[in-house]
């Protein structure tokens, strides 16, 4: 078995694995606001009980789109994956807890078209990036916290079963004179700081939440490895399974052309074939093959 997912880790690696894929793009996952909806990514060969995968973009919480990740989706639904993109609430527009709650929603939302989308709703990983990275985390261990409940039609939901951070904020509490941070927080530290550490996945690592695999650049400026170092060692240190692949001398943004080699998109720390392959082996271990 190890050996099979070995060169199928590779494969995915390589580009993808040649399952025919459907699309289904716009999908809302909640009607109120224009901003809530997520592409959805079918692998196409009658298979059921599928392990997902839902990636949330990065972009400071006030930019970015889901078209960032559709190459990764792809891939993993070729080789056999659900798998969905999300867009959410971006800042000023909307503040705390808008971005947090769109995340849980669209979770909700996805295990709840778990007959529809052949998918199994007990064996779903979120990955995310920068910004998106610091959603997922969040979901990985506060997704019982009060102010995040979504309203939606689809939530509440309980833990995603594995969280993959790329280059996350794991400690806002740094980040004090970022103006997009203060504008998804909803204030100053000194006006709101339980906002600040209730924003902070750092704060609530417990012994129950699901196993994290973090993939940093070593040279990251913008979001310091140190953010991944000290969220893998408290994890561990609460006996929850945690992994981080430091990859030396990446930094935030390694270039432009992304996955996919689209010019208006940044090469970010999932793209390497190394993170692939620790993504895919991460996945392997905690959701399963398809």
């Amino acid at each position: 078995m190890r050996r099979r997912w070995l060169v199928l880790a590779t494969a995915i690696a390589a580009g993808g694995c040649g399952r025919d894929v459907a699309t289904r793009a716009g999908v809302p996952y909640d009607d109120r606001f224009g901003a809530d909806v997520m592409d959805v990514y079918l692998p196409v060969d009658g298979a059921t009980a599928r392990p997902a995968v839902m990636f949330i973009h990065g972009g400071g919480w006030s930019a970015g789109s889901r078209d960032h990740h559709t190459d990764h989706a792809t891939r993993l639904a070729e080789a056999g994956y659900v798998t969905a993109t999300v867009d959410y609430r971006l800042v000023p527009t909307a503040a705390y807890p808008a971005q947090e709650q769109d995340a849980q929603c669209a979770l909700a939302f996805l295990r709840a078209h778990a007959t529809d989308w052949g998918l199994d709703p007990a064996r779903v990983a979120v990955v995310g990036y920068s910004a998106g990275g610091h959603l997922v985390s969040l979901l990985g261990v506060a997704s019982d916290e009060p102010d995040f409940q979504p309203d939606c039609a689809a939530g509440p939901t309980p833990p995603p079963q594995a969280v993959i951070s790329g280059a996350g904020p794991q400690d806002i509490r740094i980040w004090t004179a970022i103006d997009s941070v203060r504008d998804m927080v909803g204030g100053s530290i000194d006006a709101v700081p339980e906002r600040w550490d209730r924003l902070s996945p750092i704060t609530h690592v417990r012994a129950d939440a699901p196993p994290f695999l973090f993939i940093h650049g070593s040279s990251d400026w913008i979001v310091p490895v140190a953010q991944s170092r000290d969220m893998r060692d408290a994890l561990v240190a609460a006996g929850v399974d945690a992994r981080l692949l430091e990859l030396a001398g990446d930094g935030h943004l390694t270039g432009v052309g992304g996955a996919s080699g689209r010019e208006d998109l940044g090469v970010i720390s999932i793209d390497p074939p190394e993170a692939w392959l620790a993504l895919t082996d991460f996945l392997a271990d905690t959701v399963g093959t398809p």
